[in-house]
């Protein structure tokens, strides 16, 4: 177990991370390392004062995602620090924490394989709640926010009003975007957990239209059903050849003269005659 109490510094305190790096990279067994870090790690661990800037935690957020430190919780105010100060004046921080280097499972090892799956489930939904939030409700709000945006900027086409409207835009856009991912995902998840079932049902799809394809039986041109597979290639060679070579059919057309003659070559001339104007007219 390693105790800490950091300095005031921040070129101080990049010395101690730089002893924990050498002290991570030799550590064979699991460690705890706890204490009195003077930084903050993310920007909602700090209440009044000057605004916090990234700059300040870099380094330290970078030490812990880069050396494995998994954070232990614990119960209690949020705040460990505070400046003693009442009203405006009050300032309320978080600069001390306990991390260890291995998180303790014991039992078989794909009961603890399962654990450990859970503690990150459990870290993920926890930083996707701080990170993103609820996006369908976000998305609502934003969809709301554009819409009465978009009115002003109707009513008062000025520059200040566009720039406000396509911030509005550009807003909805990326969690549009992050919805996007997030169907993506789950649709990916659904084949992953059903692809066993889904492809059961295709190979037996494809083998039912096989089965339907697939000749057993035909009936030959004197009207007897062959099923031996020997006789129903011989059949189907034996038909196709005649099929291809059979010569043109000659046709009898001594028939016709059978038929009478209804029409006389008078009136079928007649028939097919043009009409005159005078017909047309009338």
């Amino acid at each position: 177990m390693t105790f800490v109490y950091a300095k005031y510094s921040a070129i101080e305190r990049l010395e101690l991370l730089d002893h924990l790096y050498y002290l991570a990279s030799d550590m064979k067994l699991p460690c705890l390392v706890g204490g009195y870090f003077n930084v903050i790690l993310h920007e909602d661990e700090k209440i009044g004062g000057l605004p916090v800037h990234p700059p300040e935690y870099k380094d330290f957020a970078f030490c812990v995602n880069s050396y494995g430190l998994f954070e232990q919780g614990y119960k209690g105010s949020p705040f460990t620090w505070w400046n003693r100060r009442p009203n405006a004046a009050c300032i309320f921080k978080r600069l001390d924490r306990i991390f260890n280097w291995e998180a303790d499972f014991r039992g078989d090892p794909f009961l603890m394989f399962k654990k450990k799956l859970k503690r990150v489930k459990t870290t993920l939904s926890k930083w996707s709640r701080e990170t993103f939030g609820d996006i369908f409700k976000k998305l609502a709000i934003l969809e709301d926010i554009v819409r009465v945006k978009e009115m002003l900027f109707e009513e008062e086409p000025t520059i200040e009003n566009m720039i406000v409207f396509q911030k509005a835009q550009s807003e909805l856009k990326k969690y549009l975007s992050i919805e996007e991912q997030y169907w993506k995902q789950k649709v990916g998840m659904t084949w992953f957990a059903e692809r066993d079932r889904n492809i059961s049902f295709f190979h037996n799809h494809v083998n039912g239209k096989r089965n339907k394809l697939q000749l057993k039986r035909i009936k030959s041109g004197s009207g007897v059903w062959i099923e031996d597979q020997e006789q129903l290639a011989t059949t189907a060679v034996d038909f196709y050849k005649k099929q291809f070579t059979n010569e043109g059919d000659i046709f009898d057309f001594s028939l016709i003269n059978i038929v009478p003659l209804m029409v006389t070559m008078e009136q079928n001339l007649e028939l097919n005659s043009l009409p005159t104007i005078e017909e047309v007219r009338t």
